[in-house]
């Protein structure tokens, strides 16, 4: 079970919420307060949608991954690419507090998808009775921290489904949106 835990939240979401008027063919001078928060929580709803399915991070974020254990390998795979830095990696035994790695320990693997923390040659896992949840990767994953760094493809995807349950109510989101997500899409292994 993947044991993930949003740090910090994106400062912005990637569609406005005059992109969504515009595409109601809403008078923006004309819209009450009510409706404009309405449609700012449908849009954050539909960008977590499509995040959730695509299993990525659309604008910069931090993420911690929580483990039981050291991998048996070198390589500890970071969901929700793409992988910008790794903030640090932790490790608790049972009854004590948190020891932070040193960074020369490991390096990134930000190419892959997902990305990777990998460690260097030579060096060894902490060993001992680890607490539950003993080990935490904290990091930092999107596109970047603007709303142009997100592939325009992702952002009619909000867009699309966003005015879809504006017209819908909050139902299934049409195919066309999964085709808009399909391409880039991570499955999980």
């Amino acid at each position: 079970m993947l044991k993930l835990k949003q740090i910090t939240p994106p400062a912005i979401e990637p569609i406005s919420t005059s992109q969504v008027l515009g595409q109601l063919k809403f008078d923006v001078d004309e819209v009450d307060p009510e409706t404009i928060e309405q449609i700012e929580r449908l849009i954050t709803a539909a960008r977590e949608r499509c995040e959730t399915y695509q299993n990525r991070a659309y604008i910069t974020q931090t993420f911690e991954l929580a483990l039981e254990c050291f991998p048996g390998g070198s390589r500890i795979k970071l969901p929700r690419p793409l992988l910008q830095d790794i903030v640090h990696l932790s490790s608790q035994k049972n009854g004590g507090v948190p020891e932070i790695w040193d960074a020369s320990n490991y390096v990134i693997d930000d190419f892959s998808e997902p990305g990777y923390l990998i460690k260097i040659s030579g060096a060894s896992w902490p060993s001992g009775n680890l607490a539950p949840n003993g080990i935490k990767v904290r990091y930092v994953a999107g596109y970047g921290s603007t709303a142009d760094d997100v592939p325009e493809m992702i952002k009619h995807a909000i867009l699309l489904l966003t005015v879809y349950w504006w017209e819908n109510g909050m139902c299934e989101p049409p195919c066309a949106v999964y085709d808009l997500l399909d391409l880039e899409r991570v499955i999980p292994i």
